[in-house]
């Protein structure tokens, strides 16, 4: 059997297909059932059976209540779908499970696949990225390995078109019936990278659909037979008129595929009025009319990649072509805009249809099937512990090559320690094609291996001592794909944060772990501190919350992935404020997270991985949050204008326009709305709450900014009043270096340095023994009563009289901090927030 996955599913919202890498080519499944290499993402219960694709979707004509399409776009929500012919419930997930195991037996050959590739959008979060792997396992796979669709696009076209067609960057447009991505694209040194992407979780051919329905179809109805809020009577699941909104969905997007090479279609279809009397209908679509519905969707597909080209200091000029991927590209205004918008050349060289799951499945030939694979270059090996070598010698062995070839060979280096002597090694290729013979295992060696064509190659490398017997060490095999353009890695779509408390600001901020496009897998390491004491016994926890989203956003706007939870009950010891805590952050290529917490002081680790397959959107709270968004974005309008920043303030009314359509639709939407559209709402409400905090951060960054100048100008006063030489240089190198960030920082960043600016104050006012006094003598001042310990508060009033007849400042200052601890009231009037427990 091959140790390569070889397998690959491209799990699409309208769509799936399968296909298999084999002996450098690939070969796309067909379906028994009508050789088709298509599997409509369609599934119809019916009292005694199951449907699946097409027959599932000719059985919406009769019971669209019972049938179920672009489950996809609800993946990772706490959705689920009512079947009234069995009374049972359905999730995405399952529903998603449905198809996969329907394209297993697609499968000609027999093989029973134990790891699969499967492809997801680029944009999916953590949680929908789960629930996709999720359903992979409940469909039979062993192992579930996740390529995101313009990755799996880009290696279809690169290993078709060849190195000579692949100068330069490009763009993957990857429209699709429910999602779309646009990902750039560049090779270097046989390696596939995608730089950046954008996306949009909710966008595709399905929209267009709806388009039809809602713009056409209900206009037309209503106006012939005299039916008044058709819209609410289809959309709601229990309206009257919702099995005709399943019936006429599957006409719409008829008209659809007809409209992209003929300039008018024709749709019929039966229609019962309110008064209970069954209509023929007749109605005719013209490319035009469908052209104008989706128009503005394409314009703002374009925008992305604007967004996209802006973000990267490009202009369109420097990219060589779009490629175009994903079944909505057939529509000709998709490639007619983008031609006349952008300028660039839009290549239609591979099928838009089976790319991705081509591209997938060379991903697939060129991964070994195991659960976690060993790195493919730069690996070492040593000598398991109590394994029988002379001498007790701990053997290490290093290798380095190429991961991807374009030669037929390929060299090899490696360095071998602590051999005993005499020991020889051996390489053999897994075919049987290549064996080296043995040879004297030198501290370093090198060697040509011979490569087989357009696929994965895999060598392993044994050594053997004097007498011939293999010596115990494992040594990781090595694994290099010829002929075949590989990734260089999957980029994480989003930021991923961690929530940490502001005490200074009784908030909480967001701090950064893992940059957006920071390439997968990948680890890290960092230290924070105890905000608060945590109480042995007690209910009090130390919240490790990790999220996803913008780090330039409040938490509360960001996407939960999961909470490590340490609570007093846990611990056999209290946590005492200002600890260390050492956190280790770690994500698989198919975006596992696991978050590990060692706390030094009570020598205990904490250790959770994270797989949230769920997520749910409730309306009413979604109102709430909008309109408190839209009172948040007015209120810095007005700020804004008073200010007369007008330029600013239009990008916030343009946000708080596109605000009011949210709150207009949410007001129009039903609590058992079928659609989406809720998530839809919910993505773009996420999207402007990132314009309305970042146009307050920019007017709190100003005010931060005054502050900054100010303490600095008052930190230089005090510095050459005191002549400290010491101190002028630290003020000299903190002003040096305030070019470098005081145009481009953050405000938690600016927050800090002007913390910093109060420390390096203090250190000189600390010193300063009028100012010193001055901080006794108002603590002195208060009544005993104001203080927890009367006995303890009097003794040290009398030793800091004392104190001030020997004008030791280190001396007061100690008496002062006690005294302050000892105040009753410090914190009266204060809402101290709870926070997470974790300061910077």
């Amino acid at each position: 059997m091959s140790s390569t996955i070889n397998f690959a599913i491209d799990l699409g919202t309208t769509n799936s297909l399968i296909a298999k890498a084999n002996n450098g080519s690939v070969d796309i499944f067909k379906n028994p059932s009508g050789m088709k290499v298509t599997l409509p993402s369609v599934v119809a219960f019916r009292k005694d059976r199951i449907l699946i694709g097409d027959k599932a979707r000719e059985y919406v004509e009769k019971d669209p209540a019972n049938v179920f399409a672009a489950f996809k776009r609800k993946m990772g929500t706490g959705e689920s779908f009512f079947i009234p012919n069995n009374g049972s419930f359905k999730t995405p997930i399952e529903l998603s499970t449905i198809v996969l195991q329907e394209l297993k037996n697609f499968i000609f050959t027999g093989e029973t696949p134990a790891s699969v590739v499967i492809t997801i959008p680029a944009s999916f979060d953590t949680v929908q990225s789960n629930a996709t792997k999720e359903a992979g396992y409940a469909a039979g796979f062993r192992e579930v390995l996740l390529l995101q669709e313009p990755i799996a696009a880009s290696l279809a076209f690169a290993n078709k078109e060849g190195k000579a067609g692949m100068e330069g960057q490009w763009l993957v447009y990857d429209l699709g019936g429910g999602t779309f991505d646009v990902a750039l694209v560049v090779i270097d040194d046989d390696e596939m990278k995608v730089i950046d992407h954008e996306g949009d979780n909710f966008f595709g051919g399905v929209d267009f659909d709806n388009g039809i329905i809602t713009q056409l179809f209900i206009p037309y109805l209503e106006g012939r037979f005299n039916i008044s809020d058709l819209s609410s009577k289809m959309l709601s699941a229990n309206g009257r008129y919702n099995k005709l909104y399943y019936q006429l969905i599957y006409k719409a997007e008829e008209a659809k595929i007809g409209l992209s090479s003929h300039t008018s279609v024709d749709i019929e279809f039966d229609f019962t009025d309110e008064a209970g009397e069954t209509h023929e209908v007749y109605f005719s679509i013209t490319r035009d009319q469908f052209e104008g519905i989706i128009r503005e969707r394409i314009a703002a597909s374009i925008s992305f990649i604007r967004n996209l080209l802006s973000r990267n200091n490009l202009q369109p000029s420097a990219i060589s072509e779009v490629v175009l991927v994903g079944g909505s590209t057939y529509i000709p205004l998709v490639r007619t805009l983008l031609t006349q918008e952008l300028g660039i050349k839009v290549n239609t060289s591979i099928d838009p249809t089976t790319a991705v799951v081509e591209g997938a499945a060379w991903y697939a030939g060129g991964r070994p099937g195991k659960a976690e694979p060993a790195p493919a270059a730069q690996q070492s090996a040593s000598t398991p512990s109590g394994s029988n070598v002379p001498n007790a010698t701990a053997i290490e062995v290093k290798t380095a090559y190429q991961a991807n070839s374009r030669d037929l060979e390929e060299y090899l280096a490696a360095t071998i320690k602590n051999a005993p002597a005499g020991s020889n090694y051996r390489i053999t290729r897994s075919d049987g094609g290549f064996d080296s013979g043995l040879k004297p295992a030198a501290e370093k060696i090198s060697e040509m291996l011979l490569l087989l064509p357009n696929s994965l190659n895999i060598f392993s490398l044994k050594l053997f001592d004097k007498q011939g017997f293999p010596l115990q060490v494992s040594i990781p095999e090595i694994m290099i794909v010829q002929g075949k353009f590989s990734i260089y890695g999957q980029p994480l779509p989003h930021d991923i944060c961690l929530e940490v408390d502001d005490t200074d600001n009784n908030t909480t901020h967001l701090e950064l772990i893992f940059e957006r496009n920071a390439i997968l897998p990948i680890k890290k390491s960092i230290t924070k501190t105890l905000s608060r004491t945590i109480v042995k016994g007690s209910d009090d926890q130390l919240l490790i919350n990790v999220l996803e989203g913008s780090r330039y956003a409040s938490p509360s706007s960001n996407l939960p992935i999961g909470i490590v939870s340490i609570t007093g009950r846990q611990l056999k010891t209290d946590l005492v404020k200002g600890s260390d805590i050492d956190l280790t952050f770690e994500i698989s290529e198919s975006r596992d997270i696991t978050v590990t917490a060692y706390i030094s002081m009570i020598d205990e680790e904490f250790k959770q991985a994270f797989s949230p397959s769920s997520r749910s959107v409730n309306i009413t709270r979604l109102q709430q949050e909008t309109d408190y968004l839209h009172r948040v974005g007015k209120r810095q309008l007005e700020k804004l204008l008073k200010q007369e920043k007008y330029e600013e303030g239009a990008a916030l009314q343009q946000a708080l326009k596109e605000l009011e359509v949210i709150q207009e639709k949410l007001r129009n939407l039903s609590t058992d709305d079928v659609t989406d559209t809720k998530y839809q709402l919910d993505d773009q409400k996420r999207r402007l709450a990132q314009v309305i905090d970042s146009t307050e951060k920019d007017d709190q960054l100003l005010e931060l900014k005054e502050e900054y100048y100010d303490k600095r100008e008052s930190l230089r006063y005090l510095i050459e009043k005191t002549g400290d030489k010491n101190m002028l240089q630290r003020y000299e190198h903190m002003k040096a270096e305030e070019n470098t960030w005081i145009n481009s920082c953050s405000t938690q960043y600016l927050r800090l340095k002007i913390s910093e600016m109060d420390r390096l104050s203090w250190d000189i006012r600390k010193k300063d023994i009028s100012y010193v006094t001055s901080i006794y003598m108002y603590y002195s001042m208060k009544p005993d009563d104001a203080y927890s310990n009367l006995s303890e508060i009097r003794l040290l009033k009398k030793r800091g009289d004392e104190a001030l007849t020997r004008r030791n400042p280190d001396e007061i200052l100690s008496i002062v901090y006690r005294m302050y601890d000892l105040l009753i009231d410090k914190n009266q009037g204060d809402e101290t927030m709870k926070g997470t427990g974790l300061s910077r």
